[in-house]
């Protein structure tokens, strides 16, 4: 009769032959695919650069102060590329030009790294962004551009329209934001040139309204001759009174008293000029003047403040544009990029022994200690 340890060491072994021979199948399996199996991969690699222009020395001006440096720009600058490789307006453009679909299916015995024929829309999507895409660098600080497929004509083809579009992107995007601000700067100063006009209009039908060409100057002297009006007035009565004092009985008193009702009635008439509710009287008049001077006075500020705005636009929109400038031109692959199959090979042995020595110590230990 056999012992339970016998027996135990008896399972292990067994467990063991099993693992091995289960390392044996997966690791031969593994490495029927990468040498038989897989398909090879081209790798066309482009590198571009997006800067911003610096506007011309006599075109800064004031702005230089608001817009230090214009220098290139990297990092968030390269979104801009980054997310037009990535959009799905590209790809599907590739996709219908190039029939990208059919040659990304093509390879019948590559399973793992082909695509369905009958792949929806969004599964596509993400099959190519893995195969076509940019990241930043940030150590040569450029934009890398890395097309994947299963030809090399096609991948140097692919990177050159991409080079090619975004080229156009750019431009265009430029464009439109420039002539977006512009349309907007100029309707600000075409509505303040309307409002300085509008308020100057305004002054001159007030002004020819009441035949005058200042409300302030005219009540000015209106005050003037009513003060005149006043001390005449005063003479006047000053006379009067030493005449009767002296001669009741002189004709001048008289003469005198109708100088003074006439002295008392243009200075009535002249002080119902200068006030009173009515519209024309002249502080009405001067009110609506005044309101009018800050309105025209704001129009110009409005309008100096647009003009200016304009002025800058040239400065902040090339400051803003973007050009890319290629460093690295789409060149044809000559070599497979993938699979690599003799470094494959050696590491999936190298990981595959691992493993199978890892899960032997773990079984050893367990019936080492069911014993």
């Amino acid at each position: 009769m056999q012992s339970p340890l016998h027996n135990l060491r008896t399972s292990a072994s067994k467990v063991l032959k099993l693992l091995g021979a289960i390392y044996v199948l997966l690791v031969a399996c593994v490495i029927a695919y990468v040498w038989f199996f897989a398909q090879d991969r081209y790798i066309s690699i482009a590198s571009f650069k997006i800067s911003r222009q610096a506007p011309a020395a006599g075109e800064v001006g004031l702005a230089q102060m608001a817009l230090p440096g214009l220098a290139d720009t990297d990092a968030d600058d390269s979104q801009i590329a980054i997310g037009f490789v990535s959009s799905s307006d590209l790809l599907l453009a590739l996709e219908s030009e190039l029939d990208l679909q059919k040659h990304f299916a093509s390879p019948t015995q590559d399973f793992v790294f082909r695509l369905d024929e009958d792949a929806p829309l969004d599964e596509r999507l993400v099959y190519y962004r893995k195969r076509i895409f940019a990241h930043y660098d940030k150590e040569t600080r450029l934009t890398m551009l890395t097309v994947d497929t299963f030809e090399p004509a096609l991948s140097k083809k692919i990177a050159e329209i991409i080079i090619t579009r975004a080229e156009v992107f750019i431009n265009s995007l430029n464009q439109s934001i420039a002539d977006q601000q512009l349309v907007f700067i100029r309707n600000e100063v075409d509505l303040a040139e309307k409002q300085v006009r509008d308020a100057s209009l305004e002054i001159l039908a007030l002004q020819n309204a009441h035949n005058l060409v200042s409300p302030n100057e005219a009540i000015t002297a209106s005050l003037s001759t009513v003060q005149e009006l006043r001390l005449q007035t005063l003479r006047l009565e000053t006379t009067l009174a030493t005449i009767e004092r002296d001669s009741p009985d002189s004709p001048r008193i008289a003469i005198i008293r109708s100088q003074l009702k006439s002295l008392a009635e243009q200075t009535a008439i002249e002080s119902v000029k200068i006030s009173g509710p009515e519209q024309d009287r002249l502080n009405q008049i001067l009110a609506r003047y005044k309101e009018l001077e800050l309105q025209l006075d704001f129009a110009i500020r409005l309008r100096t403040g647009a003009e200016t705005l304009l002025q800058k636009h040239r400065v902040d929109a090339a400051a803003r544009s973007h050009f890319m400038s290629v460093i690295q031109r789409p060149y044809l692959p000559e070599e497979v990029a993938y699979p690599r199959r003799i470094y494959a090979t050696f590491t999936f042995l190298i990981l595959g022994l691992l493993l199978f020595l890892i899960l032997r110590v773990l079984t050893r230990s367990v019936y080492e200690r069911g014993n």
